[in-house]
């Protein structure tokens, strides 16, 4: 039969599995798109085309399948319940958390800062949430029990795969403040090696790569001493919040907050010095006046021919930058995304 060419809007995150194998759908069917209830078989399906489309489900997702199922499950809605039964969910499903108000189809991950907290991602304007579905990413280690991740190769892992699991398809789009550009780059690079698509990269006033202290300050090497210096600093307050936490004080206001400093050492200890590597990739960098000077010359330095860098500096501080340039940060996101979208850039250029 013949299918008509049309473009389906793309569907909510909470559809999961379903997405990831309405993309499957499509390429082994090789048409345009698949909607979630478009039937395999009305589709022009058949058993070669059934054998090598439940191979690449059984790839996507690591799962075994008979080719049958698709007797069972027709439609990328009906395999995508089925392939949610079988696959446990991701441990660090817990850390996304969808940002109230966005009622847009394509998500966006944005990722915390310092403190882990995930409420940075309440103050995106409505414009923002209208168009993209944002998914605000929290640090694991800022609830009473649990563990903070220590290397930025686990941050990045799991924040992608967890991702991965509550929308049922790879970043494209992923934004971080402060520290979370960071995060942002490396789960924007797993992104690419899985997809091969060159993912667009938020940074709202990151440090620069390299930074001891992830702030600018002279000689912003990872030293030794440094290195020591924020090791002591991790065994310090690691320390006061497990001891109020054995005394039944862990959620008292002073557990809390040693809670929040053990957090923040160790953070740091596991971005100190971070330099991510380039890849191919479109990134924003949205920056403030007091640091924009320092990071906009050290992006611009660090990124490869593969990555285009868009620089926009703002005035303020650090610590007020977000909630001072609020509608302006929103609008430059808006601008970069659209850009994007409607004319994809083959040879990327520096701005």
């Amino acid at each position: 039969m013949n299918v008509q060419q049309r473009v389906r809007p793309v569907p909510p995150p909470g559809d999961g599995p379903a997405h990831a194998i309405a993309g499957i759908f499509a390429a082994e069917l090789k048409v345009p798109a698949v909607g979630f209830d478009d039937n395999f078989f009305d589709l022009g399906g058949d058993s070669l085309m059934a054998e090598t489309l439940v191979l690449a489900v059984q790839k996507r997702f690591g799962v075994r399948l008979q080719t049958s199922v698709l007797l069972e499950a027709q439609t990328p809605r009906e395999f995508g319940r089925l392939i949610a039964s079988l696959v446990p969910e991701h441990p660090a499903r817990e850390l996304i958390v969808p940002v109230s108000g966005s009622v847009g189809q394509e998500p966006i991950a944005m990722i915390h800062g310092i403190t882990g907290s995930a409420l940075f991602a309440n103050r995106f304007s409505r414009r923002l949430k209208e168009k993209y579905a944002i998914m605000a990413v929290r640090g694991m280690g800022t609830e009473l029990g649990e563990t903070p991740y220590s290397t930025m190769a686990e941050i990045g892992t799991n924040y992608f795969e967890a991702f991965t699991s509550v929308t049922g398809r790879h970043p494209e789009v992923i934004g971080g403040i402060c520290v979370g550009g960071l995060f942002a780059i490396e789960v924007g690079r797993l992104s690419h090696e899985a997809t091969g698509k060159r993912p667009a990269i938020v940074l709202i006033d990151p440090p620069s790569p390299g930074s001891a202290w992830l702030k600018p300050m002279p000689d912003d090497r990872l030293t030794e001493g440094r290195r020591r210096d924020i090791v002591r600093k991790v065994v310090y307050w690691r320390l006061l919040r497990d001891t109020l936490k054995a005394v039944g004080l862990g959620q008292t206001r002073l557990g809390r907050h040693l809670r929040k400093k053990a957090y923040k050492s160790a953070l740091l200890q596991a971005a100190a010095g971070f330099v991510p590597s380039s890849y191919p990739c479109d990134i924003l960098i949205l920056a403030s006046s007091e640091w924009g000077a320092t990071t906009v010359k050290d992006y611009k330095g660090w990124a490869s021919n593969e990555a285009s860098v868009k620089t926009v500096v703002m005035p303020g501080t650090h610590n007020k930058f977000r909630k001072a340039n609020m509608d302006a940060i929103d609008a430059e996101i808006l601008t970069f995304l659209s850009a994007r979208s409607e004319a994809p850039r083959e040879n990327p250029h520096r701005q």
